[in-house]
């Protein structure tokens, strides 16, 4: 399968100029294992074939290689722990020294369901506590399809079922089967399209200087082999304040506790802090 691999890479980075050998390995395989099922090809060798012959078909299996599965308050223990512990921690910590509005990323965002989850938290938070503190939310993806679905802001039922009931009536208007999150949340969010591997940027063009409290990066990482997942949280480190949160997927908990810079805030969440 490694050759298999190799010569795909390089079909697709001749052809489409794209490099998809920074993606892990089994996630490489498995993601093709799937479309030689699909596409009824008999082996690997056939789907070569296929790929160098059908533009279509390398469409479908570079869009493949794009996580866009999430959900509304997708770990319920992280916007726990967001709501009761770190929210608080933050805005009492801008109060006390008279700072500035309070930054949140959300670095790979996909079709919108994390970001819309922290404003759906924040406005729902400062309602209920009465404070006026000021949030910006920055939402980012490499992959322009997904930013125009975060964008549309529509959404199935099954996406919304960690959402509370209450919430639901509250940020969304339902029609048929399908929930339109609501256009004061949706001002709530900045999207915008970034490369968390380019090497020229730190943060995202529309944060101007990072200075981020919170970056949410959950379930990312492992998608990547290990040098690309160290210049990625080489990237949110520089982006964040000291002090500042980083939230990553409950399966990637290894991976940032193998690098350097971050500490974890409560185990077993998983939720560290820039050191």
């Amino acid at each position: 399968m490694k050759e298999f691999l190799e010569n795909i890479d390089c079909l697709i980075k001749e052809k489409y100029s794209l490099d998809i050998s920074i993606y892990d390995d089994s996630f490489l395989e498995k993601t093709i294992s799937k479309r030689v099922k699909v596409s009824s090809c008999n082996t690997i060798s056939d789907y070569l074939l296929l790929l160098n012959h059908n533009p279509s078909e390398t469409s479908i299996l570079i869009d493949s290689l794009n996580n866009t599965y999430s959900e509304f308050f997708r770990n319920q223990l992280t916007f726990m722990m967001l709501e009761q512990l770190i929210l608080p921690k933050i805005i009492s910590e801008k109060d006390s020294a008279h700072g500035d509005e309070i930054r949140i990323w959300s670095a790979g965002c996909a079709a919108g369901q994390e970001p819309y989850s922290i404003a759906i938290l924040v406005d729902d938070y400062k309602n209920c506590h009465r404070k006026g503190a000021n949030f910006r939310i920055f939402a980012t993806d490499k992959c322009v399809k997904n930013l125009q679905a975060a964008k549309n802001g529509i959404y199935n039922i099954k996406a919304i079922q960690n959402t509370r009931f209450i919430n639901v009536l509250k940020y969304f208007s339902n029609y048929g089967e399908s929930y339109f999150i609501i256009d004061f949340i949706k001002k709530m969010v900045d999207f915008s399209a970034f490369d968390l591997l380019e090497k020229q940027t730190v943060s995202p063009p529309a944060s101007i200087y990072g200075g981020f409290d919170i970056v949410m990066c959950s379930n990312l990482l492992f998608y990547y082999k290990p040098e690309k997942q160290r210049i990625i949280l080489s990237k949110i480190a520089g982006s964040l304040n000291k002090g500042g949160f980083l939230i990553t997927g409950e399966a990637e908990t290894d991976i940032v506790k193998s690098y350097r810079g971050f500490r974890q805030f409560i185990s077993p969440a998983a939720i560290f802090v820039k050191t």
